[in-house]
């Protein structure tokens, strides 16, 4: 495994846009990597697990900031995980689930955030819609399939604008 930091010039003054409308709010990179779940986002979370869960990246993140870095060639979104962290189907473990549908991106997704959002529900005792609810709107988070093998929720500003080709690619042999 071959762990070595960014080499892309990205400045702490640099404030992470488009892919979607990310960051509409304008933060800085410095400022997102100390505070990834931003204050805007932290005032609507009613749900207590969940705002532990975003407090807790942000408590993690505070003092030093989050550093990107890439794990052989690939970004490594470790530090900016939120919640819970879920181990993913092997590439034979997806066969076995995906007996009758042929293993697409969109199938191993539908897989990868089902299993993730069955944990975020258990977790804070809420059906699936709520979680997927919790994950997408009150995060504001992207379920990250890691090449390590799992999944987690990551800040989408990130996520969108650290392009990336994870696990998935991985289980389609770089066909994605």
């Amino acid at each position: 495994m071959n762990i070595y930091p960014i080499q892309e010039n990205i400045s702490d003054t640099d404030i992470p846009s488009g892919n979607g409308g990310i960051n509409k709010e304008g933060y800085t990179y410095g400022e997102l990597r100390h505070q990834p779940i931003i204050p805007e986002l932290m005032a609507q979370i009613a749900h207590p697990k969940i705002r532990q869960m975003a407090e807790e990246c942000n408590s993690r993140n505070r003092k030093k900031g989050f550093a990107m870095y890439k794990v052989d060639g690939e970004y490594c979104f470790w530090e900016l995980r939120v919640g819970p962290v879920v181990k993913t189907p092997s590439k034979e473990e997806l066969l076995k689930i995906l007996p009758e549908r042929p293993v697409t991106a969109s199938a191993i997704r539908a897989v990868t955030y089902e299993i993730l959002r069955k944990e975020i529900a258990l977790q804070c005792n809420m059906s699936l819609k709520e979680a997927a609810e919790a994950i997408g709107n009150q995060l504001d988070c992207a379920p990250h399939e890691d090449i390590s093998g799992h999944i987690f929720m990551v800040p989408n500003w990130a996520h969108k604008w650290f392009r990336h080709r994870g696990y998935v690619a991985k289980i389609l042999n770089g066909k994605e």
